[in-house]
Parts: C-alpha cells; structure tokens; sequence
C-alpha cells in the first residue's frame, strides 16, 4: 500500500497539466458537468454511491476499479493523526468475506499481484483502492465487487491485526522519511501557517500509530466509510450497462453507520504579507533549492470551460518562462543546474505561482539574484511573439496526438484521469471535446493576453521567497535572504535576448543512396519485417495497432559498457547525460527543442551493458522528422564543454545526495563489492571529474556514433511501406557502418565475493532505517529458460519474504527478491534478499531470510505456491505484448547481434507456463547454498 501527498508531487516534481489537479473530499463527479465526454455512464444509488463506468478495450481483458472514499488525514482530529492511513491498511487483514490471509490469496487465484494490480493509496482527502482486474465478465465483477464492499462496510478491524500491521506502518513511515519530505514538511509549516494541513501528514504520527486499537480505527470507519462519501470508478474491457446492473445490485443495500454529517474540513491559514523570507538548512540535501512563490486562498468550485481556458493561458505563459529558465540552466547562467516554472491549485482552496532553481550551495546568492530578475524581467517586458508561437505549437501537437491516440488510450490512463476530475471537481472530456475547445483558443491567443493573465498570477503585493537545502545554517539567514532579494529587485533589467532559431532539418543528403541487401518479411512468425542496406545498417519494423497514431523507435550501435574507458569507470551516467543535455553539432539542445516544436518527438541516449542507444517516441505524423533526428545525431553528434560542465555538477549533487541514504550508498558502494572490487562497477568518487574533459568523451563516444555496427528498429501505427520509403532515403545516405560481430564475453570477469560481508554507513542523520542485502552468485542472461526460472524463482521468495518479513515478523515495509544476469559476462548473476529494516533487527531479518532459503532447499518449492505467482505473472506477460516497447527492448533491439531474442519472443509465453517447481527446487538447490552468500549491511553509524 502506497500513500500519497499530492502536494508533495506538484511542489517537488511541478505541475504541468493544463489545469492543476487538487484532492477533494464529497465532490460531485464531473459527470454533474458539462461538457463531459460522452462515454461516461454515471450515476448515484438511493443511499448516495456514486459510480462512474467507461467502456474501454485497451488492454484487452483487463478492468481498472477504483473505490474512492473521501476520507483522507485532512479529516482527522489531532489524536487520529494517522488513523486514515492505518484504516487502509487494514481493508487487506480481514473483511466479511476474507479472514486473515485469505483476500491476497484471492487475488493470487484469480491473476492478480498484490501491490501490482491491488494496492491503495491514502492522501489528505481520499484513500483510494485500486483494482486490476484480469477479466470482465459477469462473474469476475461479482466477485470484485464482493471485495470492494468489504472495504465499504465489512472491515473486521481484529485487534490481532491491526497489532501485527503495526510494525509494516512504522515501517513505512520509516521508508518514507527523506530529504524532501522532511523539506516539504518544514515548507508547508511556512506557506500555510495556522492551517491544519501541516500536521496532517497522511503517514501519521508515531504516537497515533502506537496507540490505534479498534476502538478508534473503526470511529473513524464508521464516520467517514459511508455510501454517500464514495464512489466507484470502473473503466476497462466490460459491458458498461452489466457493470451499472450489477454496481446496483451489490451497494444499494449499503447505509451509513453514522449520524455525523459529512463535512469538508477547513484549511485556512493566516497568510503572509508582503514579502517573507524562509531558510531551511537540510545538510543531506544533494543541492540548495531557491523558491519565489505567491499564494492565495481561492474557493474550491468546480472547473468550468472558462477556468480551463483561462488556466490554458497561465500554462501557455509558465512555459515560455520555462524555456527562457532551461536554456539559462544550459548556459549555467545564475549557478543554475535545474529551474522550473509552475501554477495552479491543490489542496483544495490553495493557488500558487512559483519558480524555482537548483544550485551548490555556495551560489545560492547568485541564483536568488538571477531568478529574481529574471521573474521582474519576464513580469515588466512580457514574453515575445516567436516565444508564444513555439509554445503553441507544441500544444496544438500534444492535443492533436491525443486525438490520434484516444482509440488505443490505456484503461489506467483513463481512470486516474476521471479520479483526478472527480476529486478535483474539474471537467472530464474525451480528447477530442479537449481539442475542440483548446486548439481554436490557442491558436486565437494573443500575446498581450498572455502577458496579461502572467502579471495578474504575480501581484506585487506579495512573495515567499525561500532557500533550503544543504548550505550551512546561517545567522540571521532570513534577514540575509531578504537583503539578496531587496538588491536584487533594486537592480535595472532589460528586455530579454532570445537566442536565435535556427531551423532542422539542416543536414544535406548525398545523392547515392545504400541499397537493401535482403528483407524478410514475417519473420519466426512474429510480424516483424527485417532489413539489411548495403551500408551494414540492419532494420527491423514491426506494424502494431498498440497505439493509434504513434511510433516507436530504438537505435542501437556501439558497444555500450562492453567499451568503456577506464577513464571513465563508474562515471557512464555522466556521459549519458552529457549527451543528452548537448543537443546536435550544430543546434544545442534549447535550439535543438525549439527547432522541433509542433513536433510530437522524444528522443534520449543511454548506455546499456552491451550497446548504446537512442531511443524514443513520436507520432506517426512525425515519421519523417524522426529520421532527419536520427540522420543528424549518427553524422553531427554534439558534444558540448558547457554541456559537461553542468552534468558534473548535478552528478556531484546526486552523489551527495546517494552517499547520504541506505539506497544511494548501497548504489555507490554495492556494486563494485559484489564485483571483488572491480572498478567497472559501482559510482565513481567526484574527485575522479578533474580529469574528465569533453575531448575524451569525444573520443570515446565519437566513434560509436560514426561507424560502429547500426540496427533500427521501429513498432508502432504505420504503413511498413512508407517507413521502408524513409528507410532508403535516410538511412541509406549514410555512410558504410563497421559489420556486427557475434558476442563475445568480456573479460576479465568479475570474481563475487563469497561469504564475505560489507558494512555501509551512510553520512546521514537517519537512526532508524537501515538494509540488509544477502546476494547469492547465479549465471549470465543468455540460457534464456535458466533466466526465466530464475527470476519466478525471485517472485517465489519474494512472496515468502512479504508473509514472513512483512506480514509475521512486521518489521519491514517491502521485502523483495529479484535475480539480475550479465549479458556481458558469461558466469556472472545475483540473486538478491534485499530487506529494509530497524536498525538492531539485521540478525533476526538475517535469521528470517536463511530459514526461507533453508526451507526451499529442504522442502523445495511448491506446486501450489508457484501457481499462485504463475498467474498474475502469466496474465502481465500478455499485457506485455501488447506494448511497442515490449518488441522494441525485448525483441528487435539488437537481434542483428543477438538473434535468439527473436526466438525468445515466440516462447515467452509457453516458456513461463512450462515451468515446473522441481525445476526451481534444482535452481535453488544449484544456487542457493548458505556457504555462497555475501552480505551487505547499511546501517545509520559507524562502529
């Protein structure tokens, strides 16, 4: 079970949607608006359930359910600080229809994951449950819905349980304890001061936790789990008019089990004014984060087309703002290394403007400064019409790919969005009603509106201006901060330079093109066309009805990790993001975005174990332009100094960051101990970024891109006729490749450490949260059914460690197993026990996970127990193949190397369904003995 601060998303990660999405507690559905998307069957039972249904084939067979109570912490008093969460957790630990145990079993038996496809989620005005379910017919929604009453009204709360979920809650709220969360409290404190919302986080309080018995968890069920402050949202492959039948059936009977009105809390704050200074020092913080931001309390009425219009415009405005921020970030303008724009509502009756930018901590004065100007700059001269034009195209082709897409839309996407409207009181409308409304207005928009509706979302009268992050505390740090500000706004500003555009494509194509060597079409069956040109570029197309109107594409070439210099070991993410963040040869990447808008293309590189790639994904409008990006990366790559020079920084802020948590200091340090201390794996150390200049990543990666061996492939809506037409024109101007070899391991292998122990200590202030990882060696990726036993072999024990770790022993939150094979060493796999925990209990968890593999070992695994993860396991992998990226990633992307992986493809499904629990009893038995294992300890002190 997953809890969620909507707050905290839109605050840290921003908000980018049209209009801003806000939790809501007994708001009318928008199906009560108008327009609504005419697909939508809603209505309200007698006692006042609300359901909202929607036919949706996509994916085939499955069925997303959502029951959503409007109940979340926001509700509760001072001495239930918690209970909503811990009344969640409490709907999986014994109903009416499900004793202890039973209901996760349940959903085994039928194909459903627990934590996949049945979780839930607590927020400050709702707690959600979430089901995924494998089928819709007559008898699978009767039986859900079985379920989804229980949650309504048949909890049994036992003292028992909620005893023994206890310890998973603390747990959690252990887990959940970070930098950011511990910054956002602190913040939330300053923005809304005297509102409640600061103390009602949705995790709770120890105290409330330690001390909620029945009594209390069922006062708060009995109050608020009431017919009419829920509703059910059902969206997937079903007869709407059966599920509506049925919804019927199942809850008219419910009724309230409480005289209390239902009630939406108040969360007024006395706000500040003028402007206000806030510091918050957090030492463990990777970077000093520098805000300036207005709020205002604003009624929490329902959207109307108007409000979303008018929302449009602010959005329109925050992006061009964004792009001038992005390509100051590019230019390390101010210390710069991220900034962000965003506005809109969220808690309900809280409206913000903010921006926002990253820096080191010593240049925390000077990215105050720069951000203060340039928000002054933007407030006094406005924005430019060419900046207004490539804005709007970027929407007009967002709104124009949904409309291409609205027939293949996932049932997941579909029923988050009608829970964000029907809690945020906001318009639900199909993608065409969206484009109907929007694309006319924008392409009306004036910039003078724009720049209107921008200052009245910034009124003088009043900002936040706020630093926090890991600069050193500071006296009188808020006098200091407003100092900064004051000069700052004292200082002139002039109208902003926009740096000039240049256009794309603006390679010219040779006149000879390569010709196609061989083709096959078909190919093992599996749709899939491939090609070779006479230049060595191998081809691979797959036509899919996945995702009306979209294409999908990976470039895969080089010899990825297999090739990397041991200048830089430890430091491929550096080069990945380098390249990335430098555009073209000839067009940075600001130029690179702005050159592209109206466009519907992503595209970004990585580094894998065995290749390099670029990969990405467009509309099919777009085909064209996504081979001139690909013709200009593979002949002009850019590799910037700039460009570098800001990645270094963010990794030295992501490494402060990692050496500073259980999870990033085991990512630094486990990986090259696993490895006998290979210096290929693991982080490097900062210290090793002196010596790294942009002429060795030049050297390196330069070739790779020029001729190393080339295989496209391409899955998605298209006409395989008019893509080989691009395939000759494009990829056949380029010149001859280097031809692919078949693989060889590298060498020299890594060497695991056997029965040797490491233990980690995080430079963190954290006491209370710690890890403990026990790892077995097991073998390379490319015995393909020794790797799916493997990893249902992981699922198995994964299974065992959430009964015994999770749900007997309550001392963790999310025990896991997973195996990972080397496709570049032969002989070289992990198995990994990973447990986080309470300091003091690596002993007893350590204890727990050797009497799991013990018993494996003696006993073996069970027919019973591996059917019941066959199934869901059986019912993902069908999903699976109905995703482009499946084909692209699993299949076609370097099969001109490897070409088993198509082979693999064809027994995916009969490979996993054959496997046989005596074989994974033998695996374990091969793999798992004690004597093998190394053992990892993070924990919060040294010795």
């Amino acid at each position: 079970m997953k809890w969620s601060n909507v707050v905290f998303v839109c605050l840290l990660v921003s908000i980018w949607a049209m209009s801003s999405r806000v939790y809501g507690n007994a708001a009318p559905s928008s199906c009560h608006l108008s327009p609504c998307d005419p697909a939508l069957v809603t209505g309200t039972l007698p006692n006042g359930f609300r359901y909202l249904i929607m036919e949706n084939k996509t994916p085939k067979n499955r069925v997303q359910i959502h029951l959503d109570v409007f109940a979340g912490s926001a509700l509760e008093q001072n001495q239930e600080q918690g209970l909503a969460h811990y009344l969640e957790h409490m709907m999986f630990n014994g109903s009416r229809h499900f004793k202890p145990g039973e209901l996760i079993k349940y959903f085994q038996s039928i194909g459903m994951d627990f934590g996949h496809d049945a979780n839930a989620h607590t927020s400050y005005f709702n707690t959600v449950y979430d089901l995924v379910l494998p089928s819709g017919d007559q008898k699978s929604l009767e039986d859900v819905f079985v379920v989804i009453k229980d949650y309504a009204q048949g909890a049994l709360l036992l003292e028992s349980e909620i005893d023994r979920e206890r310890g998973v809650i603390l747990a959690e709220k252990r887990e959940r304890d970070s930098v950011s969360y511990r910054t956002y409290k602190k913040t939330l404190a300053f923005e809304l001061p005297g509102s409640i919302i600061p103390d009602r986080m949705p995790i709770g309080v120890e105290t409330t936790i330690k001390g909620a018995n029945r009594e209390k968890l069922k006062g708060f069920y009995d109050r608020w789990y009431r017919p009419d402050n829920m509703a059910l949202v059902v969206v997937g492959d079903l007869d709407a008019g059966l599920a509506k039948k049925l919804i019927t059936k199942a809850f008219s009977s419910m009724k309230a089990r409480s005289d209390l009105p239902v009630t939406s809390p108040d969360i007024a704050w006395t706000p500040h004014k003028g402007v206000k200074p806030f510091f918050y020092a957090e030492p463990e913080a990777g970077t000093t984060e520098v805000t300036i931001e207005h709020i205002s309390f604003e009624p929490f009425d329902a959207e109307t087309v108007d409000r979303m219009l008018e929302d449009t415009v602010l959005y329109v405005a925050d992006q061009m703002f964004q792009n001038r921020l992005s390509g100051m970030v590019q230019a390390r303008t101010g210390g710069f290394t991220g900034a962000r724009v965003y506005s809109g509502r969220y808690l309900k009756n809280v409206k913000t403007a903010a921006v926002q930018a990253e820096c080191d901590p010593t240049d925390w004065e000077d990215c105050l400064e720069h951000l203060s100007q340039s928000l002054k700059q933007a407030l006094k001269f406005g924005f430019s019409q060419a900046e207004l034009e490539r804005v709007k195209a970027d929407i007009l082709s967002t709104l124009d790919a949904a409309v291409q897409a609205a027939e293949t839309r996932d049932s997941s996407v579909i029923s988050d969005q009608l829970l964000e409207s029907l809690n945020h009181r906001e318009l639900f409308l199909s993608p065409g009603q969206e484009q109907s409304i929007l694309a006319p207005f924008i392409k009306t928009l004036s910039i003078e509106t724009v720049n209107r509706t921008f200052r009245n979302n910034w009124p003088e009268d009043h900002r936040l201006v706020m630093v926090t992050g890991n600069l050193p505390a500071m006296e009188n740090a808020e006098a200091g901060i407003l100092k900064v500000y004051n000069r700052s706004q004292n200082l002139a500003v002039l109208p902003y330079a926009q740096k000039s555009q240049k256009t794309f494509p603006y390679l010219v194509l040779p006149d000879a093109r390569a010709q196609v060597v061989t083709i096959q079409d078909n190919v093992n069956g599996l749709g899939i066309c491939r090609m070779k040109l006479a230049n060595n570029i191998h081809v691979n197309l797959k036509q899919t009805d996945f995702k009306k109107g979209q294409l999908f594409f990976t470039a895969v070439f080089g010899s990825g990790r297999m090739g990397i210099p041991k200048k830089f070991f430890g430091l491929d993410s550096l080069a990945v993001s380098t390249v990335n963040s430098s555009g073209l040869g000839s067009l940075d990447q600001e130029q690179l975005k702005a050159a592209l808008s109206g466009r519907d293309i992503s595209l970004s590189f990585d580094i894998k174990e065995n290749h390099c790639s670029l990969s990405g994904q467009a509309a099919l409008k777009d085909a064209e332009q996504v081979f001139q990006l690909l013709y200009a990366y593979f002949n002009d790559p850019g590799f910037r100094a700039k460009s570098l020079a800001l990645e270094k920084a963010r990794y030295c802020q992501d490494y402060e960051r990692k050496k500073r948590t259980p999870d990033g200091a085991m990512q630094i340090q486990a990986a090259r101990f696993l490895a006998g201390g290979d210096l290929r794996f693991g982080l490097a150390d900062p210290a090793k970024l002196e010596n790294i200049t942009i002429d060795d990543l030049s050297s390196w990666l330069g070739p790779e891109f020029d001729n190393s061996p080339l295989e496209i492939s391409i899955s998605g809506d298209m006409n395989c006729d008019e893509i080989k037409k691009l395939v000759k024109t494009y990829l056949g101007a380029m010149k001859l490749r280097s031809p692919a070899t078949p693989r060889q391991p590298l060498e020299p292998a890594p060497v695991f450490p056997k029965g040797k122990t490491l233990k980690i200590y995080p430079d963190t202030r954290l006491t209370d949260l710690g890890v403990i990882r026990l790892v077995f060696p097991t073998d390379d990726f490319w015995d393909i059914m020794k790797t799916r036993k493997l990893s249902v072999l992981a699922q198995v024990l994964s299974e065992r460690l959430r009964k015994s770790v999770r749900e007997d022993l309550g001392a963790s939150y999310s025990p896991y197993v997973y195996n990972a094979p080397s496709m570049i060493y032969d002989g070289y796999g992990m198995m990994n026990f990973v447990v986080k925990m309470t300091p003091g209990m690596q002993d007893t968890i350590n204890d727990r996970i050797i009497n799991e593999i013990k018993d494996v070992l003696k006993n073996g695994v069970s027919a019973k127990e591996l059917d019941f993860i066959k199934k869901p396991l059986l019912n993902h992998l069908n999903d699976l193949r109905r995703e482009n990226t499946y084909w692209l990633d699993s299949v076609m992307a370097n099969s001109f190397r490897y070409p088993e992986r198509l082979e693999w493809a064809c027994t995916l499904i009969s490979g996993f369904s054959g496997i046989r629990a005596g074989e994974l009893t033998d695996l374990a038995r091969q793999y798992l003995p004690l004597s093998n294992r190394a053992l990892i300890l993070v924990l919060p002190s040294g010795p």
